[in-house]
């Protein structure tokens, strides 16, 4: 679990391997937009346009395939969608560079470290493509750092200790609502092929065995110790480590277990361990209360933040742009619209 959704977009439409059509005319296209003085280069443009293009591409209503331009998103003809999103692409990108300097932001050595490697690692795996657009290091380094920035002000308004910081327990709240963590050991009713289920009398003795774990949980033995136990016996001659993961975290809706698991999983008690079967499965349970301080909210606090709020900055953002003094190229813009582009999914 890891992203800042809409408001930390990739630098480019990376699975994309675009072509540009070279246009003719003497206009100045070597960049996109103006701000206060500040113009965006070409290239940088040209992610903007890539970045709603692809956008675009997820939210099609009838994915018509013969033809993209015949689509439309939410009932607006596709093309002139794209150009909307692309001057809100803009409008976020003069945003974030703004209010990072308003704010008195800066990059720490990590996050130095951290742009340094994207560049270098997307540039030297997609240099043809970038080069080929018109799109140079320079530019595609400026688009990288914008996407820092937005991070930087994202983490500063709502982040812990920033101006609109939002309470762990309305995070923790989330994650219970949508995320059950768990600690399981199946026991499987199916033979070695997984294709014939187990006679009546094994899966009575398996669950036996099930009910026996259960007990010994209850009396204090870890289930992290049964589980590597009775990977042993399932595997007595195997020489890999018997460490095995116990631990799962599942979506409340929307997962690809069986009715049967989330139904008892939903209804149990948690720190108390339970036994059930369904088709496939006898299973043993913990389902672990999870609290501001258990190691997996650490882990995706970051990622639930973005959830709950990456929409409403991304929103902030184009509002904010649109507030400066924000001009188009109009040469560029022709040059460089989405339907001048020659694109193939690569």
């Amino acid at each position: 679990m890891s992203r800042h959704s809409k408001a930390l977009k990739t630098a480019g439409a990376s699975l994309l391997a675009v072509s540009l059509i070279a246009m003719g005319g003497c206009s100045d296209t070597s960049w996109g937009a103006e701000c206060d003085g500040l113009r965006m280069p070409a290239g940088v443009y040209i992610n903007q346009v890539l970045s709603a293009y692809s956008e675009g591409m997820g939210k099609v209503d009838n994915a018509e395939q013969t033809n993209l331009w015949k689509n439309t998103i939410d009932g607006e003809d596709f093309s002139s969608w794209v150009r909307t999103r692309t001057q809100e692409n803009v409008y976020g990108y003069f945003a974030a560079e703004k209010k990072f300097d308003e704010m008195g932001l800066s990059f720490d050595e990590l996050s130095q470290a951290q742009i340094t490697y994207a560049v270098e690692s997307q540039w030297s795996y997609y240099q043809g493509i970038y080069e080929e657009n018109g799109i140079g290091k320079e530019s595609f380094q400026k688009s990288i750092e914008n996407t820092y920035k937005r991070s930087e002000l994202f983490n500063a308004i709502y982040g812990e200790n920033g101006s609109e910081a939002v309470p762990s327990a309305d995070i923790l709240a989330k994650f219970n609502q949508e995320y059950i963590n768990l600690e399981q050991i199946a026991l499987s009713t199916m033979d070695e092929a997984g294709e014939t289920a187990l006679s009546k009398e094994e899966t009575e003795k398996l669950m036996e065995k099930a009910k026996g774990y259960q007990k010994r949980i209850e009396n204090g033995e870890s289930i992290q110790t049964i589980a590597e136990e009775y990977q042993k016996e399932q595997q007595p001659d195997s020489s890999e480590s018997s460490n095995v993961n116990t631990n799962l975290t599942i979506m409340r809706e929307g997962s690809d277990y069986s009715a049967t698991f989330l139904e008892n999983i939903k209804s149990a008690t948690p720190g108390k361990p339970v036994v059930f079967e369904d088709d496939e499965n006898i299973y043993l349970v913990i389902v672990n209360e999870v609290t501001t301080e258990s190691p997996i909210f650490l882990q995706n606090q970051s990622y639930l933040l973005s959830e709950m709020k990456a929409d409403e900055f991304e929103d902030r953002l184009i509002q904010w742009g649109k507030e400066l003094n924000v001009s188009f190229n109009s040469a560029a813009v022709s040059r460089y619209d989405a339907k001048k582009l020659k694109i193939t999914k690569s």
